[in-house]
């Protein structure tokens, strides 16, 4: 009888396994070490980076022109890296030189939403750019 059902059984895994990898990917369901039951400190995931308070950080030169046309800090921008909330519908994790992050959250100053681009390298968190979801800036000095 197990004969019988082992195809089906078998595909119904695989369609299983690859419902979990296309949820992954659109940031609908987030599989961490907790999502495994890991409680270990040494096992890391993919955010732990951004939640690093020793973290360094580059400013691109464009992040730092759309930061003051926007009124925005190098505090608020690494409040909203560590808050580590990832869009990642706007995110490319397949980009050629490196994965960029999106981050977004309200910075707790002013109460922005921002949308912060983060490109993590081997030693610093590169901000590539930084953008106001709620209010169009007029910023023609930026490239």
């Amino acid at each position: 009888m197990i004969k019988k059902w082992a195809p089906y059984l078998l595909l119904l895994a695989l369609l299983v396994v690859a419902l979990i990898v296309k949820y992954n990917r659109d940031g609908e369901i987030g599989l961490d070490a907790e999502a495994f039951g890991y409680q270990d400190k040494q096992v890391r995931t993919d955010l732990d980076v951004f939640r690093d308070p020793e973290a360094k950080y580059f400013f691109t030169q464009h992040a730092r022109c759309r930061m003051k046309c926007r009124s925005i800090t190098q505090k608020e921008v690494k409040e909203i890296v560590r808050k580590a909330k990832v869009n990642y519908k706007k995110s490319d994790l397949q980009a050629s030189r490196g994965p960029k992050y999106a981050m977004e959250g309200y910075t707790s100053r002013d109460k922005q939403h921002l949308r912060v681009i983060v490109a993590p390298k081997q030693k610093h968190l590169s901000i590539v750019t930084v953008i106001d979801l709620d209010k169009e800036w007029e910023c023609s000095d930026c490239k």
